[in-house]
C-alpha cells in the first residue's frame, strides 16, 4: 500500500489564501501492511525548527493512544529532493531542526487493528483509529496523515484513490469524484480529524427528515447487508430527538458509518463509538443478526447524536482549539458527557416512547452503577483529572447524568414547567455556539445569567464541593420514592404539587 502526492492546488473552498497539505491514499494498490505515506508541504512562515507529530490523543477521548506508534522512518526533503535532518523527539514526533526548504515528508504507517473483535488490546478508544484492507477501510485521519505543529489551521487536500467497487462514506467535503478517485477538501487538520471515512462495498440507506438529510453507510465482514435495518430503526429515533430539541437539529447532513464484525464467542458482543462533528463511527462485533446489530446502534446512536449539540457546538477554549499532544482538559464533562447522556435517557419517556417505569428502571441502574464510585472528588476536579483518574472517568454518565436529572428537575419547579435544561442548553448554543467558545471559569457565571443565583449555587454546591447527591430529596419534589438501596418507585399518593412537578418534567 502507498500514498501518493498529487499537484500543489489552492483549497477549493472558501477565501483562504493559504496553500494546503497535499496528499493522496490509493487503497487499490495494498502489497503488505503498511502504507508508504508522502506529503507535500507548501511554504511556511517560520523562523526556526519544526515539529511533525501525529496526534497522542484526538478529541471525544480522555485515554492516550499514542498515535504516532503506528509510525516509523519519517523522512524530510527540500524541492530538490535532498534530505534534511530529522529527529525523533517522542513516541510520536519529529524535529526537523533546519526546515529551511522542507517541500516533503514520508513515512510508513500501520493500521490500528486487523479486525474489531472481543479483545480489549487496545483499549476502549480503537474507533479513533481503524484498518487498512482491500475489502474495507476504516480511516481516521489522525492514525494516516500527520500535521506541523503551530500549523494545524493550514488546509489539507485529500486525493483518495479506490477500487470503483467502493464507495467513500464520510462527511468530509469533496470538491471532484469519479468512480475511481474523489478529492477531499478539509479547512484545517482538525476539520480533517473530525471526518473519518468507511470506504467499502456500498451498504448504504438514506434517512430523509424536513431540516436534516442522514446516510447510513455500513460494513458488515459477513457479506450481509445490514444499513437498511439500521436505518428503519434509528429513523424514529432521530424523529424524535428532533422533536425533543423543539422541532430543529444542529445540523443539516450526518453520516452513520458502521463497521461490523461477527463474534466468535457465543453471547459475546464488544461495541465502540466516537462522535464527530457531523458524523459517528460505531465498531460492532457481535452476532450476525440485523435486529440485533440495529438494536445496538440505536442505544449508540441516540448519546454519539446528540454530542452535535455538547460539546460539539457548545464547548470551551480547550475544546475549540484543542492541543493533540497535550490537550489542557476542561472543568465541564458534566455538561459534555453528563448531559448528553441525559438527553438520551429522557428523550424516551418524554416523548412517549417509553413508560415512567421503563424511565425509572434506567435511573435504578444509574444509581445502582454510581455507588461503585467515589463521592470524594468533585465532578469538575474529576473533569480537569479525567485522563489521570480513568478509574472514576466512567462516573460522568452516573453521578454525571443524575445531577443533570436533578438540574433539569430545579429548573422546572422555578419557571413552573417552562424552562428545563434543554432549553438551558439551547441558550448557551445562541451565546455560544461554532466558532465562540466559552471561557472555561466563566460558564457557571453565564449559566447563572440565564437562570438565576438560586442555580448558580446549585451548581456550586453540586460540582464544585464534594459529596453525594440528595437523590431522595430531589425525586420526591416529582413524587417519586427512593428505597433503602436506591431504587426510585412512584408515590402511592403524591400531593397535587408533585404530579404537576412530574408532569412538567416527564411529560405524564
Amino acid at each position: 500500500m502507498r500514498i501518493v502526492v498529487f499537484p500543489l492546488a489552492i483549497l477549493a473552498f472558501g477565501l483562504c489564501a493559504q496553500q494546503p497539505i497535499s496528499a493522496a491514499i490509493d487503497l487499490r494498490d495494498q502489497t503488505n501492511d503498511r502504507l508508504e505515506v508522502e506529503l507535500i508541504v507548501p511554504t511556511l512562515s517560520t523562523n526556526g525548527p519544526l515539529v511533525f507529530a501525529l496526534p497522542r490523543i484526538v478529541p471525544g477521548i480522555y485515554g492516550i493512544m499514542d498515535h504516532g506508534r503506528l509510525v516509523g522512518d519519517v523522512e524530510a526533503y527540500n524541492v530538490v529532493g535532498e534530505p534534511l535532518p530529522v529527529q525523533r523527539l517522542e513516541l510520536g514526533r519529529w524535529g526537523i531542526p533546519q526546515p529551511d526548504g522542507l517541500h516533503r515528508i514520508t513515512y510508513s504507517v500501520d493500521d490500528g487493528w486487523e479486525e474489531f473483535d472481543i479483545r480489549s488490546l487496545m483499549g476502549n478508544y480503537r474507533s479513533t483509529e481503524g484498518t487498512l484492507d482491500p475489502d474495507a477501510t476504516v480511516m481516521n485521519h489522525n492514525t494516516v496523515i500527520g500535521y506541523l505543529e503551530g500549523f494545524e489551521d493550514i488546509p489539507y487536500t485529500v486525493e483518495l484513490k479506490k477500487p470503483a467497487t467502493h464507495y467513500a462514506a464520510t462527511s468530509l467535503p469533496r470538491s471532484e469524484e469519479t468512480p475511481e478517485a474523489i478529492t477531499f477538501q478539509a479547512m484545517s487538520y482538525r476539520h480533517l480529524v473530525d471526518n473519518p471515512m468507511l470506504i467499502a462495498p456500498p451498504d448504504t440507506a438514506h434517512i430523509h427528515l424536513p431540516d436534516i438529510d442522514v446516510l447510513v453507510a455500513c460494513h458488515s465482514t459477513s457479506g450481509v447487508s445490514v444499513a437498511r435495518t439500521i436505518a428503519n430503526r434509528i429513523g424514529p429515533l432521530l424523529a424524535d430527538q428532533r422533536a425533543y430539541l423543539g422541532g430543529t437539529l444542529p445540523v443539516k447532513d450526518y453520516t452513520f458509518l458502521i463497521y461490523h464484525n461477527p463474534s466468535q464467542v457465543e453471547g459475546s458482543s464488544m461495541a465502540d463509538g466516537l462522535e464527530h462533528a457531523s458524523s459517528t463511527l460505531v465498531l460492532l462485533c457481535m452476532p450476525l443478526d440485523p435486529a440485533t446489530i440495529a438494536w445496538s446502534v440505536n442505544g449508540i446512536a441516540s448519546h454519539e447524536f446528540f454530542h452535535t449539540i455538547l460539546p460539539l457546538s457548545v464547548h470551551s477554549e480547550e475544546i475549540e482549539h484543542y492541543d493533540f499532544n497535550a490537550p489542557r482538559m476542561s472543568r465541564h464533562l458534566w455538561l459534555y458527557e453528563g448531559m448528553t447522556e441525559y438527553f438520551a435517557i429522557h428523550m424516551p419517556v418524554k416523548q412517549g416512547r417509553q413508560s415512567v417505569e421503563e424511565f425509572l428502571g434506567v435511573l435504578r441502574e444509574k444509581i445502582r452503577m454510581m455507588q461503585q464510585f467515589t463521592d470524594d472528588i468533585t465532578l469538575t476536579t474529576l473533569s480537569q483529572q479525567a485522563m489521570e483518574r480513568q478509574d472514576q472517568y466512567y462516573n460522568f454518565y452516573l453521578k454525571g447524568t443524575l445531577f443533570c436529572m436533578g438540574l433539569d428537575i430545579a429548573l422546572r419547579e422555578r419557571s413552573r414547567g417552562k424552562y428545563g435544561v434543554v432549553r438551558l442548553v439551547q441558550d448557551l448554543q445562541r451565546e455560544y455556539g461554532p466558532g465562540k467558545p466559552f471561557k472555561d471559569e466563566e460558564l457557571f457565571a453565564a449559566i447563572e445569567r440565564l437562570t438565576g443565583p438560586d442555580i448558580g449555587a446549585f451548581l456550586q454546591r453540586y460540582l464544585n464541593e464534594p459529596g453525594a447527591l440528595p437523590l431522595e430529596d430531589w425525586l420526591a419534589r416529582v413524587g417519586i420514592a427512593v428505597d433503602e438501596q436506591g431504587s426510585p418507585f412512584r408515590m402511592n399518593d403524591p400531593t397535587k404539587e408533585q404530579r404537576q412537578l412530574r408532569t412538567w418534567w416527564l411529560g405524564r
